[in-house]
């Protein structure tokens, strides 16, 4: 019964962790204000204007969070300098945040940690477990949303990402 459970479980956590986003797309993105974490308020709406946009949720303890981030480090370096611009929002509620500064300075991570503490944000864009990322246009306007992470999903990504930056908006 113990073996049957374990099993049903691994499948359940497998299935919320690879399932395609509900996010709307072709729809603009809702506009939010958020502190990095220095406390510096960043307003999404003014990263518009340069280049695509990777929205991404995350949580200190969610593994395949962790995952992400780390293989999104190349694709923000290869094209951050084009346009290209990153966002990744802890939702780390106000007992485990505290420890977010630390963490992502110990990673060393290059683009903006936003923090949504009491998770407004992470409820505007109706995300019900992370890590989940959205991908704007430059414009703003959603083009692709997934939840969950597995190996080689950055790929897909860095794909949308490199046709954004290129002679036309060919993502679906």
């Amino acid at each position: 019964m113990k073996k049957i459970f374990m099993v049903a479980l691994f499948c359940l956590i497998n299935a919320a962790t690879t399932a395609v986003a509900q996010i709307a797309v072709d729809k603009q993105s809702p506009d939010f204000i958020l502190p990095d974490v220095n406390g510096e308020n960043v307003k999404l709406s003014d990263l518009y204007g340069k280049g695509p946009i990777l929205i991404n949720f995350w949580a200190t303890w969610c593994a395949p969070c962790l995952d992400e981030m780390k293989s999104m480090i190349p694709v923000w370096e290869k094209y951050h300098a084009q346009g290209f611009e990153m966002v990744s929002i802890s939702v780390d509620d106000t007992k485990t945040a505290g420890r977010v500064p630390s963490f992502v300075n110990s990673r060393k991570y290059p683009f903006r940690i936003l923090m949504d503490t009491n998770n407004e944000v992470m409820q505007l864009y109706q995300v019900t477990v992370p890590p989940f990322s959205v991908l704007l246009n430059k414009e703003g306007k959603i083009v692709y949303g997934h939840t969950g992470f597995r190996k080689g999903d950055e790929k897909k990504v860095e794909e949308k990402i490199a046709e954004l930056l290129g002679a036309g908006e060919k993502t679906e």
